[in-house]
């Protein structure tokens, strides 16, 4: 049956792409979003070695971190190499401050973990990336952080296990 024969109506055709005030990135740029994650993923790596990558039999506590490295430095190996001449690339803008905050939020938390225990850093992790930076309302961001934290918590701790520091009560 053709379409011509259905009571359907035509879809809407796709949107052009969006015009954008962000120009673009340029070869130094270019260069730069590539060696960046090439650089971080060498240092992970290095580091993910030195805490044992154990036997494909018995994974070492920087096995799993080692091959997350991997993929970042060839993530940042293909940027590099096939797409320099890409013409998609934005230059950094504000929106860039977000994914900073962001990871500086993961920062604190990997140093406030073995301080302070699990369910903390996780519940305020959660709070700033759902209040500052996703713009959630109050209610939302309490909701959604407090049983994040509890499946987790249940999920790692109660249902497999895993030696997380947690908070002595």
């Amino acid at each position: 049956m053709s379409r011509a024969e259905t009571d359907e109506e035509p879809l809407p055709a796709l949107p052009e792409a969006m015009p954008t005030d962000i120009p673009p990135a340029g070869p130094l740029g270019q260069l730069v979003a590539a060696v960046v994650p090439i650089a971080l993923g060498l240092a992970c790596l290095a580091y993910s070695v030195s805490l044992s990558l154990g036997t494909p039999v018995e994974a070492g506590p920087g096995l799993w971190p080692a091959l997350a490295s991997l993929l970042l430095v060839g993530a940042g190996s293909w940027t590099l190499i096939f797409e320099r001449g890409a013409r998609d690339a934005e230059q950094f803008s504000r929106g860039a401050i977000g994914i900073a905050v962001g990871l500086a939020g993961l920062v604190v938390f990997v140093l406030l973990i073995t301080r302070i225990g699990f369910e903390i850093p996780t519940l305020l992790v959660m709070v700033l990336w759902l209040k500052v930076l996703g713009r959630e309302s109050w209610l939302v961001t309490a909701a959604v952080s407090a049983s994040t934290t509890l499946v987790l918590y249940l999920l790692f701790i109660t249902g497999l296990g895993v030696p997380l520091p947690r908070l002595a009560f």
